[in-house]
């Protein structure tokens, strides 16, 4: 699809029909999934050839006209991604190739790889030897490969150039609903708009918001280690800030992907560690099982998600995801580092600050041991909580809408209120375990691209819509034969 892209520094107003608020994989993949005329996911051969025809020959059909502004401070795509990417060193995305943006095929990446000569980025994720993924063929074409984030990264920018829209670099900080929140059933989509402030008091006016805002909420600190010194304890989004020269013995505490790679960054550069979970480290080759991932049974999985209550959801989500895993590549590297004697992994324990030595340093009670350390870094995960992000609470104290455990409770089509949208993390209580991921956040923005009518052309049978029953037309229309006073009048 030819396009162009609009970067601007937030003029006093703008207008569009959609505001993304957010840059990452999920804003990405909306963003595709809006524009995109039809995917091939989905769609049997037949009918991609009909959709084909119906807009190289038909007019009014095929690609979304609708109007998109990106909106992130960051002023680029997956600035905050490859902020937290290149702060852990991150080399290989743990999703395999077939998770990406890219809503109308999900082999792009991989062909991405292969027409550029880089398939060497892409690496045995192990997934080929599971029994039960023997007979799926994606995993023999190199679907369930590990993407460099290298190749992942290139392969967005490209995506994105590929797809109009307007990027406005600013922090949005509030949110107005225009026809003053009254939810009506039957009121016309064109009666509702929303106003999009951003923190330079520039102003954005769009007929639809969808919140691309990423895993939010509050991040975790053990309740035995709230009384260390500030300057001894830290979340690890801000290690590289704080993290000194001096501090040679740090203890990390977590027991999921995100402590290994902060463990493996801290060893990376000469330190001695100690990394603490509350249980064994579960090694597994996805956040999730691969019964999510594998198009045999990824639609059960959904619907039997689907059909629980919200709080029986909530509960799902927590028992899929469990308190975190950690793929073999990443396991064999720590056996490494522990055969060394630079790593050691307690699991079973928490700790508990009991005092600090006179130059500083924190003792940790570690089960009957105490150790000593120079730092103590906490990848304990976050307890979420959309409210924690400025541009909700602010909407919340205006417009108070329902949450189940810190996630918005929104509808089937991933609405929270009229013409506003979630996606990503924050849309877990309807999209499901696998939310956060890239495949959950691609069909989200697909269910978020049909709701705003992106697709309709597709079902139109006057338009002859590839998705259209091309029978209608047999049938006999009641509402004309009733017109009819006499078969003569008919003729």
């Amino acid at each position: 699809m030819s396009s162009s892209i609009s970067s601007s520094s937030s003029p006093p107003h703008q207008r569009c029909d959609v505001c993304i608020i957010g840059a990452g994989p999920a804003a990405l993949a909306t963003l595709s999934a809006i524009h995109e005329p039809y995917t091939l996911d989905s769609m049997t051969p037949t009918q991609v050839n009909s959709a084909s025809e119906s807009i190289r020959y038909s007019r009014g059909v095929g690609p979304s006209t609708k109007k998109v502004c990106v909106v992130d401070p960051s002023g680029e795509w997956l600035g905050r991604w490859n902020d937290n990417f290149d702060r852990l060193g991150i080399e290989y995305l743990r999703s395999p190739a077939l998770a990406h943006p890219d809503h109308f095929d999900i082999n792009s990446l991989l062909a991405y790889a292969v027409a550029n000569d880089r398939e060497d980025e892409l690496v045995e994720s192990g997934c080929a030897q599971i029994r039960k993924l023997f007979g799926l063929g994606q995993t023999q074409v190199g679907l369930w490969k590990l993407p460099s984030t290298r190749i992942f990264r290139d392969f967005c920018i490209h995506l994105a150039r590929q797809l109009k829209h307007d990027f406005v670099k600013g922090m949005a900080v509030d949110l107005t609903r225009n026809d003053n929140g009254e939810e009506e059933d039957n009121s016309d989509d064109a009666d509702t708009s929303y106003t999009v402030t951003l923190a330079n008091g520039s102003e954005i006016t769009c007929k639809s918001v969808v919140l691309a805002l990423g895993p939010t909420g509050t991040p975790v600190t053990p309740t035995k280690l709230c009384n260390v010194p500030k300057e001894r304890l830290i979340q690890w989004p801000r290690m590289k800030e704080h993290l000194k020269s001096h501090h040679k013995r740090v203890l990390v505490v977590g027991g999921g992907l995100t402590a290994v790679q902060v463990a493996q960054y801290c060893l990376r550069s000469g330190r001695k560690v100690v990394l603490c979970s509350r249980r064994p480290l579960v090694e597994r080759h996805f956040d999730i099982d691969t019964c999510w991932f594998d198009r045999r049974s990824a639609n059960l999985q959904i619907s039997e998600f689907y059909h629980q209550s919200e709080a029986e959801r909530l509960t799902a989500l927590k028992e899929v995801r469990g308190g975190g895993s950690v793929p073999p590549i990443y396991m064999n590297d720590v056996r490494k580092w522990q055969a060394s004697g630079e790593l050691s992994v307690l699991d079973g324990v928490e700790p508990e600050y009991m005092e600090s030595t006179a130059d500083g340093r924190v003792v940790v009670a570690m089960g009957k041991d105490e150790m000593t350390f120079d730092f103590i870094i906490l990848a304990c995960g976050i307890k979420p909580d959309c409210a924690a992000n400025q541009l909700v609470k602010s909407y919340q104290e205006k417009s108070p809408l329902k949450m189940v455990g810190g996630f918005p409770s929104i509808s089937v089509d991933l609405e929270w209120s009229k013409n506003l949208f979630v996606v990503g993390a924050l849309a877990s209580l309807n999209v499901g375990p696998d939310s956060g991921n890239i495949m959950g956040a691609r069909r989200a923005a697909s269910i978020v691209a049909n709701a705003l009518e992106c697709k309709a052309w597709l079902r139109d049978a006057d338009s002859r819509g590839a998705l259209s029953n091309r029978f209608d037309q047999l049938f006999w229309d009641e509402e004309d034969s009733s017109s009819c006073s006499s078969d003569s009048d008919c003729d």
